[in-house]
């Protein structure tokens, strides 16, 4: 490459990296503007900056997944996003977006079988809901699959946590059915009967004393304490990073804390792939017939590989070694 060549270079990643810091400067402005108002989610989303920073994104990450270690990281990345688009699901009852990171999540490649077939079967009954009950996907679809303590609307509690913090907590607790009084079917019919009077007399005394249960309409994970504590954790974590690059390794795969290098059979980067090839192994056959292999699932670091002393396997702990 002669001089002139290299001034080529040069020139043409400044001038990408002028065009990065425009869009990023017109995207800190759309997002001002949307806090004061002056602009609609619907102006904000389509604005045509965003779609280029998404580009150079996803080009920048297809570039880096070329090495094993940065592919790790990334696939985790993804795993993030997905369990945040859960949570979000579930705190404002979207119902599509409830299915659509269920569809994501990487129960097969991990080995958690039973999550994996409920969930393929949960998601394929799912989405022929609107034809089967459509006044049940009615409800669904108007945020009503969740269950709300209040009126917010990052409020949205999953059923199966609900009944933990209340049907079955209140079994629990001393004196209740588990402690105390037993588990009879008479002794359950009683105290399931007895939950309506039992509602009736904790809100009369509420009212009594007046301490009546209110809650704010600010959420409790939007405080300036929590935000304090969650940037103080991800400063944390950048500072940590910044010594240990996840994205300046070799081409092997490697942890960063200890600096052990995997070996051949480990394919935790490859989770994706792992899974998918999982699920179309379940594709036309019985869901009760259907087993998982564990040679098929993910393999971590973490497991124990295996040496042969004197024709006996014995397991070998890599961290052990180290």
């Amino acid at each position: 490459m002669t001089v002139s060549d290299e001034m080529d270079v040069d020139s043409s990643e400044d001038s990408v990296s002028a065009t990065v810091d425009k869009d990023l400067a017109t995207a800190v402005q759309l997002c001002n503007k949307l806090v004061s108002g002056e602009l609609s989610v619907q102006d904000v989303c389509s604005a045509r900056c965003l779609d280029k920073i998404q580009e150079k994104l996803k080009a920048q990450k297809t570039q880096m997944a070329a090495k094993r270690t940065s592919k790790l990281w990334l696939q985790y990345m993804e795993m993030v996003d997905i369990f945040r688009l859960f949570i979000k699901a579930e705190g404002t009852g979207d119902w599509m977006l409830h299915l659509k990171s269920l569809q994501e999540m990487h129960f097969a490649a991990s080995g958690h079988n039973l999550y994996a077939k409920s969930a393929y079967i949960y998601v394929q009954q799912m989405l022929q809901l609107a034809d089967s009950h459509p006044e049940v996907f009615a409800f669904f679809g108007s945020g009503y699959r969740v269950v709300r303590r209040s009126d917010r609307y990052w409020a949205g509690l999953s059923s199966d946590l609900v009944i933990e913090q209340t049907l079955m907590k209140t079994m629990k607790t001393t004196g209740r059915l588990t402690r105390g009084r037993g588990m009879a079917e008479s002794q359950r019919t009683q105290w399931l009967l007895s939950m309506p009077a039992c509602s009736t007399f904790n809100a009369a005394m509420q009212k009594l004393t007046e301490a009546d249960y209110v809650t704010s309409d600010q959420h409790k994970d939007a405080t300036p304490a929590r935000q304090s504590r969650d940037n103080k954790d991800t400063r944390s974590l950048l500072d940590y990073l910044q010594h240990i690059n996840p994205f300046e390794r070799d081409s092997s795969l490697q942890s960063i804390a200890t600096g052990v290098t995997a070996e051949r059979t480990v394919n935790a980067d490859k989770a994706t792939e792992v899974g998918s090839k999982i699920l179309q192994s379940m594709t036309g056959k019985n869901v009760s017939d259907f087993t998982f292999k564990k040679k098929d699932t993910v393999v971590t670091m973490d497991s124990k590989s295996c040496a042969k002393v004197d024709d006996q396997s014995l397991p070998v702990d890599p961290q052990l070694l180290l």
